[in-house]
């Protein structure tokens, strides 16, 4: 596939290190600190040397192109309920079509794909059919593997097998949350593995430089930015862990 090759190959940032910011949170929660306005963060952000945004569809479409020039845009494409619902499903379904995705314009899409809990199957097979879904119109498909039970989702057996089963499905790439041992994710993935984000308790400077040392493709990192004290010098800091210009 030449079109998803080069699609593919065009997410990479400065230095061949991706560094992408998620706000796409709301989806689930709701207004949450750090992101009441979002568009006047995305602004704000895009000023910045990040590469690019994860947003939800809704909040894609209210954007001005001209304000976000240069940033690449990935689109939340799956759903699995809110903090409002009683029950927060194991199983989460894609929202989007690519023609979506085409007429938006942007440069891949990001699924979850839910394992251990009791729809095991219905998440890996729903992923592999938006993944053949998507890349018959050459769009790269980024996945982020969690747990059905939350508290494992730092666990490195459950980190290094999920980033194997989303690469095993047909992502392009891993969106990973870190662990111990994370050199163990990145050799057992056959495709690049984005750093999701870190324990709350350390700094996501030292956990970002830990990762890319051993061997991340780049970050996607959310919370620990848009609910930082200062956001804009937050990822000038961790900007600097790549080694990357200000």
């Amino acid at each position: 596939m030449i079109g998803l090759e080069r699609k593919v190959s065009e997410l990479a940032g400065e230095n061949g290190k991706l560094f992408l910011v998620a706000y796409d949170h709301p989806q689930m929660y709701g207004v949450m600190n750090g992101l009441v306005d979002p568009i006047k963060e995305i602004y704000k952000t895009a000023k910045s040397p990040i590469d690019g945004f994860i947003l939800n569809p809704g909040i894609i479409q209210r954007i001005d192109s001209k304000k976000v020039k240069g940033k690449k845009i990935i689109m939340r494409s799956s759903l699995g309920g809110t903090m409002i619902g009683s029950e927060f499903s194991d199983f989460h379904e894609t929202m989007c079509s690519p023609k979506l995705a085409i007429n938006l314009g942007v440069d891949a899409i990001l699924v979850m794909l839910v394992l251990g809990g009791a729809h095991d199957k219905e998440s890996m097979l729903g992923l592999a059919k938006t993944v053949e879904q998507f890349h018959e119109y050459s769009i790269p498909v980024i996945v982020e593997p969690l747990a059905a039970d939350f508290k494992k989702n730092n666990d490195s057996d459950f980190v290094r097998n999920g980033a194997r089963i989303a690469a095993e499905l047909g992502a392009d790439f891993v969106k990973s949350f870190y662990c111990d041992d994370f050199i163990s994710v990145i050799e057992g993935c056959p495709v690049p593995v984005l750093l999701a984000g870190g324990p709350k308790d350390k700094d996501i400077a030292e956990i970002t430089k830990l990762a890319i040392t051993s061997g991340a493709f780049g970050l996607a990192l959310g919370r620990n930015i848009f609910q930082s004290k200062d956001p804009l010098a937050t990822i000038l800091r961790i900007n600097e862990t790549l080694g990357r210009k200000n």
